[in-house]
């Protein structure tokens, strides 16, 4: 279970998070829904432990998330603006994974590797947005987490892609 409870984040004079509170049990699925600029990012990289709060908590089974990596090892994030190191392939980032996360699949790895459909010796600087965003999909489902954040999860995916993560 995801508790969020009064959380605030500010930056300078400018309110992006003010206190929220909600609880999102296990086996839910949200979404969020607003205006650029409302807050929807900043408070998924709060829940993904990556912010500080500056007030208010993110606890996950009752643990705060915030520099706590036994609870970080539960959540696979997908940010809006994917990012890889420079000329690493998809490859390279599954065996950092691997080596990273606890609850790694290379049996789900290679599984899903054909509803994909992407050479995994492919670089990601050498796939279109849509493209590294489904290889983000697959090393996240890889990780077999408990919690998956996904911060404009369709953004930059083709019309036959976006059917088929429907």
């Amino acid at each position: 279970m995801i508790q969020v409870e009064h959380l605030t984040k500010r930056y300078g004079g400018h309110t992006a998070v003010d206190d929220i509170s909600f609880t999102v049990e296990d086996g839910c699925i949200y979404g969020l829904l607003g205006p650029n600029g409302a807050g929807k990012s900043t408070l998924i990289r709060h829940l993904a432990g990556i912010l500080r709060q500056d007030a208010g908590e993110v606890l996950y089974d009752g643990e705060a998330v915030f520099e706590n990596p036994a609870v970080k090892a539960q959540i696979a994030y997908i940010p809006d603006a994917v990012f890889y190191y420079p000329g690493a392939s998809i490859k390279d980032m599954m065996l950092l994974y691997r080596r990273m996360y606890p609850s790694f699949s290379e049996e789900r790895y290679n599984k899903l590797a054909p509803a994909f459909g992407i050479a995994p010796e492919r670089s990601f600087k050498r796939l279109s947005k849509g493209m590294q965003k489904q290889a983000a999909f697959w090393l996240a489902l890889s990780l077999c987490p408990k919690y998956m954040l996904l911060d404009e999860p369709l953004d930059g995916l083709d019309p036959v892609m976006r059917r088929q993560v429907m």
